[in-house]
């Protein structure tokens, strides 16, 4: 039998569970870390960046555990070296070990130090010389683990299966951040005195915390995929292939769908008016939006459904499985620390979210 259609029968075991069971853990207190810790007392420094390591390293492991996969043994063993490394930086130079000093006694310190750093290394050793751990973890877990290189492939994945759904929460993900930074490119041009506009420098969600998330990007970009992409593609087999006039009608319905995001926002997220106010600008509605916004936002949204989607769809398209869905699972443990540490708190009254 083929390397490829090896499966293992034999059984995870207790030791493989506890393990397992263990990473659940790290992803539940990472999140409460998340839930309890002001966002503004995060720096974008080791701390965070181990944190989000320990995050997407366990989502992972959990992911590859599950399915038995041959990449298990290898990937929990280097994603761990890389927690403890991470971790003992943090420990010596990022200030971690007086934030936790600050607020536990030095019995919980030193309890809380021999469990994490042993039990991270004797993960490691485990995973890197048990006979057991050898015999489970033979699964090649994807169909495929090949990329495809046929010009001609359709790279739009069907919709309704895995891999449709797969990529479009990955969109989502990557343009909620990437929507942020463009938010900061868009306050330059204000700055620059490009387009009109006020900006403030005190801000700290859009020019400390620079990788809030901001939804209605990432929100934008799944309706591409779902709408405006193949909108534009029926307009050029409509057209007889007609660039030009696909383009101006493309841009048109972007227009009229950024417009209606932007707006939707503001009435939901700026109700009072907080976070901005287009009232003294020429060809506004309401405060909520503004012509020259618009005009911006379609123009980005054109580029994106006609070079960047595409892009980003062939790419996701001809990444061998395995690596498609380990980047999924990281990822979406990535972004969902992020949502929590950004956008839900714990308060007087319970959870507060936003």
């Amino acid at each position: 039998m083929g390397a490829e259609s090896t499966q293992s029968k034999v059984g995870l075991g207790p030791i493989v569970r506890i393990i397992e069971v263990y990473f659940i853990l790290v992803m539940v207190t990472v999140l409460g870390y998340a839930l309890l810790m002001p966002a503004g007392s995060f720096e974008y420094d080791i701390t965070l960046l181990r944190i989000l390591v320990v995050m997407a390293a366990a989502a992972r492991s959990v992911w590859l555990i599950e399915r038995r996969s041959d990449a298990t043994r290898k990937y929990v063993i280097v994603s761990m070296t890389v927690v403890v490394i991470l971790s003992v930086l943090d420990m010596a130079f990022g200030g971690e070990y007086d934030r936790i000093a600050a607020v536990v006694s030095w019995p919980v310190l030193i309890a809380g130090g021999v469990l994490y750093f042993g039990g991270s290394l004797s993960i490691i050793g485990y995973f890197a010389f048990s006979p057991h751990v050898k015999e489970v973890f033979v699964n090649h877990s994807d169909p495929s683990t090949k990329p495809t290189h046929d010009p001609d492939e359709n790279i739009y994945e069907k919709p309704l299966t895995w891999p449709w759904l797969r990529n479009l929460v990955i969109y989502y993900c990557t343009f909620s951040i990437a929507g942020h930074w463009a938010e900061i490119g868009f306050c330059w041009l204000i700055v620059l005195g490009v387009v009109m506009g006020d900006y403030d420098f005190t801000h700290a969600q859009l020019w400390d915390w620079w990788l809030c998330p901001y939804p209605a990007e990432g929100i934008a970009v799944v309706l591409v995929a779902l709408l405006l992409f193949p909108f534009k593609e029926w307009v050029l087999k409509k057209t007889g292939g007609r660039v030009w006039l696909t383009l101006i009608i493309s841009f048109l319905v972007n227009m009229l769908v950024c417009a209606t995001i932007d707006f939707t926002t503001g009435i939901t997220a700026n109700a009072n008016y907080e976070l901005w106010d287009y009232s003294d600008l020429p060809f506004n509605f309401m405060g909520q939006i503004v012509l020259q916004n618009t005009l911006v936002y379609s123009v980005a949204a054109t580029f994106i459904v006609w070079v960047i989607y595409p892009l980003m769809a062939k790419w996701l398209h001809r990444m061998p499985p395995r690596y498609a869905n380990g980047l999924f699972v990281g990822f979406v443990a990535f972004y969902l620390f992020l949502e929590v540490l950004y956008y839900v708190h714990v308060g007087p009254d319970g959870l507060i979210f936003g």
